[in-house]
């Protein structure tokens, strides 16, 4: 479809929505983000009235790029990951008409169709969680690990997810090409070989969000850790070599990381952001991805107020985040504030208050950033100064695959906004 100013290729509509884990503190308070997107493509156009010789030629009506049938039920799919290349989607199933719990599939980004797809009913019977009260029976849960189905569940997902970053798809991830495979069982993390045979339990508290290193030979994870000051700062990050070979070890700097980590482009550098206000200030971190995988500050938000989103662009050059003061203002609404940071050299280049309903989708390495509530979407070149506005929703979550081109779910597949910004990608750090 064209718009002011850019292009959309659609594929099967339906309703989007989002999805997000809550854990053991994670932050302060909850904050529930969601964005519901309708919209129905096929059937003939009708046909236009007659236009008087003398009357200018209207304009011509926006079309598709390619219309394709709509499934009767789609379902609600979750954007995981971008591949590197762009060309490829990963997407996770996360409504009531899901086969598993781990219902995913892979579509081609430019055609809409999908390439793979994978229901692993042997994954869905792990436990949602594994801490507290009722207690999980080890037994029942080495019996299934001991499951030849189990094993094919654990390789043909690793298959699914390996080839994008971090070979990760939720609580699931894969070393290059399958040679090692780690994924949760409620809060505990296990990690197995290539043929899906489990090895060993990582971690004797609640960890989190497996990522292998691109080259394979390291686990990063998320881990409860203790207290600062007294004040529980919910995770740190922690490494361990994938084949178990020494005990995992925590990297210094890292308290309070929050989920969201990406890859820079040379796959030398993980990015992620802390935050954890009064006692951890909000930050974003560069992370070597070999020995002694050393932690390096970014940028960081003046200010101490509490950390509700962050959005990284996709190698980590620019990061978004909305924030809100620590304590509420009695008789008034809470207020929220957006800043946008490039982490090339720290400096706030956007600070303004943040939009009621109006929620961060998705920034890219030029520092396009975008924003969209119900029916409408909001671009901002933030190095350029420029705004612009479309009528339409880009769902809950979105990545940009070049400076311009940003892809989004749109029903069970995926399309693409060309949203009009030609600023080129700045050169890797």
């Amino acid at each position: 479809m064209k718009l002011a100013g850019g292009f959309l290729r659609l594929h099967p509509a339906a309703v989007h929505a989002p999805t997000r884990r809550c854990r053991l503190a994670e932050a302060p308070f909850a904050l529930a983000l969601a964005a519901l997107t309708l919209s129905a493509c096929g059937g003939a156009h009708p046909k236009p009235a007659a236009v008087a010789a003398s009357a200018p030629m209207p304009p011509p009506a926006p079309a598709l790029v390619a219309e394709l049938p709509v499934p009767p039920t789609p379902g609600l799919w979750h954007f995981e990951w971008l591949s590197p290349d762009g060309r490829r989607a990963l997407l996770r199933r996360i409504d009531g008409g899901a086969r598993s719990s781990f219902d995913a599939r892979v579509v081609d980004v430019d055609s809409g169709e999908e390439v793979d797809e994978a229901a692993l009913e042997e994954l869905a019977k792990l436990p949602t969680t594994t801490i507290g009260k009722p207690a999980v029976d080890l037994r029942q849960l080495d019996a299934l690990f001991a499951a030849p189905a189990f094993g094919e569940d654990l390789v043909r997902g690793a298959q699914l997810a390996y080839a994008f970053p971090f070979g990760s798809c939720g609580r699931f991830s894969a070393a290059p090409k399958g040679r090692a495979i780690a994924f949760n069982a409620g809060d505990w993390l296990y990690v197995a070989d290539e043929h899906g045979q489990v090895k060993k339990r990582v971690a004797d508290v609640a960890a989190y969000d497996p990522r292998f290193t691109p080259d394979g030979k390291n686990l990063l994870f998320r881990r409860a850790t203790g207290k600062i000051d007294r004040v529980l700062t919910g995770y740190e990050l922690f490494v361990v070599p994938a084949d178990l070979s020494a005990p995992a070890r925590a990297l210094a700097g890292t308290a309070g990381v929050h989920d969201s980590v990406v890859v820079d482009e040379a796959s030398k550098f993980a990015i992620a952001v802390v935050s954890h206000e009064p006692q951890v200030k909000t930050c974003a971190l560069s992370v070597s991805l070999r020995p002694p995988f050393a932690v390096k500050r970014l940028g960081c938000l003046d200010g101490g107020e509490l950390l509700v989103e962050s959005i990284l662009s996709p190698h980590g050059r620019w990061v978004t985040a909305v924030t809100t003061p620590r304590e509420k203002v009695a008789g008034q609404r809470r207020t929220f504030r957006l800043r946008v940071v490039s982490l090339d050299n720290g400096k706030v280049l956007l600070d303004e208050p943040a939009q009621p309903g109006l929620n961060v989708r998705a920034i890219s390495d030029a520092g396009v950033l975008v924003q969209s509530r119900f029916g409408e979407t909001v671009v901002i070149d933030v190095p350029g100064r420029i705004r612009r506005v479309r009528t339409m929703d880009v769902g809950h979550r979105a990545y940009f695959r070049s400076a311009s081109e940003l892809v989004f779910v749109r029903g069970a597949t995926v399309a693409v906004l060309d949203v009009g910004m030609r600023r080129p990608t700045a050169a890797p750090r």
